[in-house]
């Protein structure tokens, strides 16, 4: 590992070194950011069944509260590491749909909005309402 870190040290300095120290045009490299989730307003928040939190959204992100996992920070680990990471969405007034593709590891989510409080998490299994924190 040491010997990686050294490589790539190395490798590092000699890319970085110009000539060209007297350029007046500054170049700014931001990091790439990617926004896999979409979700509609309507889903933006926490949802729970009885006093159990489940699911959380936020305007970028899909959390699974249960455990703390956000899928965002899971897709970016997984694209840092050189490997699919994708999100497909389908979004109406009232379902939101996605497919979430990381590595090889996918999984399906559909809700459908019930009211201002309420969805379903259709899981194919049964039907889940949760309701707004």
């Amino acid at each position: 590992m040491k010997h990686l870190f050294l490589t790539v040290l190395m490798a590092v300095s000699f890319v970085s070194c110009s000539n060209g120290d007297d350029d007046s045009t500054s170049q700014q490299n931001n990091p790439i950011t990617t926004q896999y989730f979409h979700p509609p307003t309507w889903i933006q928040g926490s949802w729970k069944v009885g006093n159990t939190s489940y699911y959380k959204f936020t305007n970028d992100d899909f959390i699974y509260v249960m455990n703390g996992t956000s899928y965002k920070a899971i897709l970016t680990q997984t694209a840092n590491n050189g490997q699919t990471a994708k999100v497909d969405e389908t979004i109406t007034d009232t379902d939101y749909n996605f497919v979430i593709t990381a590595g090889a590891s996918s999984g399906s989510y559909k809700f459908k909005k019930v009211s201002s409080t309420q969805i379903q998490w259709v899981n194919g299994v049964n039907n889940i309402t949760l309701d707004k924190e």
